[in-house]
């Protein structure tokens, strides 16, 4: 790829995902050193502080149909972040139709994860996906009242399992090792 045609690629490919931003992959981002939290909390961010530590809460309250509405003003770490897919186009590594075609495959694994939180019970509650699928599968079951819960989560926990998997190897950037 031509290395002034990757911003406009990566527009599309991040528009067509947001699974950094949506609560999909991550369920906090870190401020940095410099970052002001009530700036960012100003600009609608969900800022929370722990032990010191400031981080904003996904999803992203600024995430609106896929598109960053404070995008030039964005924490540090969401302007450092580049996907897996989007760094192995950058390298020549991965045409762009085949990672939008990872992308979409991922985000229909993402709907049937969300529905099937929803057919246990779980409206969206503006939560990050894992603290929702979590939510769901620590709630008992009784088999004998509800025996059609038992199919649905276990699909759920597969369903579940095969998209950490795909998140991990093929959009999270794998940890640095010394």
């Amino acid at each position: 790829m031509i290395p002034e045609e990757f911003p406009a690629t990566a527009a599309r490919l991040c528009a067509a995902c947001g699974m950094c931003c949506d609560g999909t992959m991550f369920q906090i981002v870190r401020m940095q050193p410099g970052e002001v939290p009530a700036e960012l909390g100003r600009l609608g961010l969900k800022m929370r502080c722990r032990d010191g530590e400031y981080f904003m809460e996904q999803p992203c309250s600024a995430l609106v149909e896929k598109r960053c509405t404070i995008y030039e003003k964005r924490p540090v770490r969401c302007r450092l972040f580049n996907c897996q897919q989007l760094g192995k186009v950058e390298r020549g590594e991965s045409a762009a139709a085949e990672a939008m075609a990872m992308i979409v495959e991922t985000r229909s694994m993402v709907e049937r994860v969300k529905n099937l939180i929803e057919q246990c019970g779980l409206r969206e509650d503006g939560q990050d996906l894992v603290t929702r699928y979590e939510r769901v599968m620590h709630t008992p079951v009784n088999e004998a009242l509800e025996p059609e819960m038992v199919s649905v989560r276990e699909e759920l926990d597969e369903t579940m399992r095969k998209l950490k998997l795909r998140l991990n190897r093929e959009f999270r950037v794998p940890p640095i090792s010394h």
